[in-house]
């Protein structure tokens, strides 16, 4: 190890090649399609440079004072991104004025944030901030239209005031299925085209899991996550249709996330998730760090999961068992493990109670 620079261990100041190290090594992991947790940030810096993990966790949490780096957090779990990067999601236009309603735009932005206990009104109001575009008319303040349909939207339940917290109400199930008043460079946002129903058309019989059939789904981001290109442009500036996380809205083209046309026509009668959300098809967990994920449909399955059990991640491209049509000369049908996949599906979580903490997972074959 390289002694610490001095000037990098001044409190309340984070050294600039500290945090330039830092960002690169956001950039880095997104690009891999994984989540910037802090153990991610801590390997990919000392990978390029000789620099201890406390030292790196303590230029970390003066990056997020300063504002250089966002903390946020998703069901649960703590993940850091670029400012910079968000800063140019902001497409989105939103025009407020005396009337407007911002009941909804309020429990979305809490349900994005995903801060444990709920987000206090000032973080919600930086978050829409940094979201969109935001266009006051004249006399309007932000704050205070905030603070009026916060009061309105506890009243007809869509919202729960806790002390300073705000937190989603339980009459708030209209909140997913429209879109936040305003508009963007796009066009408005849309509820996704895809088929809610978990099947695979092809070759092979028709397979459905019908305890996930039945979830909402999140209100679909039109931004590329990966170029911030739309439908009309991708990475490649050719027109392309954008893939949706069923769960978190978030959104890539099949360019992006390496998908193949096979692949891609597959997740889309799929109810798909993106790898923060990825949850386990056989036991529906997420956890631990042995999750693989089907070359053919992107599921995901823990390795003890599988068919037989692995011990180790497999070599090259990774077929599930009910994409293998090899299954049935090893005398296992199809439909049997769709059954023991349905029998294994945990009951539909209500309010959050029994939800797993997802954790990292680890990449069989191609990063997504």
């Amino acid at each position: 190890m390289v002694k610490e620079r001095k000037e990098s261990l001044q409190p309340g100041l984070a050294n600039a090649t500290y945090t330039k190290w830092i960002l690169e090594a956001i950039r880095k992991i997104k690009q891999q399609k994984q989540r910037p947790s802090i153990d991610r940030i801590c390997n990919a810096v000392r990978q390029s440079h000789k620099v201890s993990r406390e030292v790196i966790e303590q230029h970390l949490e003066l990056c997020v004072k300063e504002g250089s780096v966002l903390k946020v957090y998703n069901k649960g779990l703590c993940s850091y991104k670029d400012p910079e990067r968000v800063a140019q999601l902001k497409s989105r236009t939103l025009k407020v004025g005396r009337g407007t309603e911002l009941v909804k735009l309020i429990a979305r932005s809490v349900k994005e944030l995903g801060e444990i206990g709920g987000s206090s009104l000032h973080n919600i109001e930086k978050y829409i901030c940094r979201s969109y575009n935001v266009e006051l008319t004249e006399g309007v303040n932000l704050n205070q239209q905030l603070r009026l349909w916060l009061k309105k939207g506890v009243k007809t339940g869509q919202l729960v005031q806790d002390g300073r917290l705000v937190k989603v109400g339980y009459n708030s199930a209209s909140v997913e299925s429209d879109s936040v008043e305003g508009s963007s460079e796009g066009g408005s946002v849309t509820q996704s085209h895809f088929d809610d129903e978990t099947s695979i058309r092809s070759e092979t019989p028709l397979l459905t899991f019908p305890t996930r059939a039945c979830k909402k789904r999140a209100l679909p981001i039109p931004l590329c996550s990966f170029c911030l290109g739309t439908v009309e442009q991708n990475r490649d500036s050719i027109p392309e249709e954008l893939i949706s996380c069923a769960d978190c809205g978030n959104s890539g083209h099949p360019s992006c996330l390496k998908f193949s046309a096979d692949l891609t026509s597959k997740v889309k009668m799929l109810r798909w998730q993106c790898i923060e959300c990825k949850i386990c098809s056989f036991c529906g967990k997420s956890g631990k760090e042995d999750m693989l994920f089907c070359d053919s449909c992107d599921r995901g399955f823990h390795m003890e999961c599988c068919d037989p059990p692995l011990h180790r991640a497999p070599k090259g491209a990774w077929i599930c068992k009910i994409c293998d049509p090899r299954s049935i000369k090893r005398g296992r049908r199809e439909s049997d493990v769709v059954a023991k996949v349905t029998r294994n599906s945990p009951k539909p979580v209500r309010n959050g109670i029994d939800r797993v903490n997802l954790r990292p997972t680890t990449k069989n074959s191609s990063l997504r």
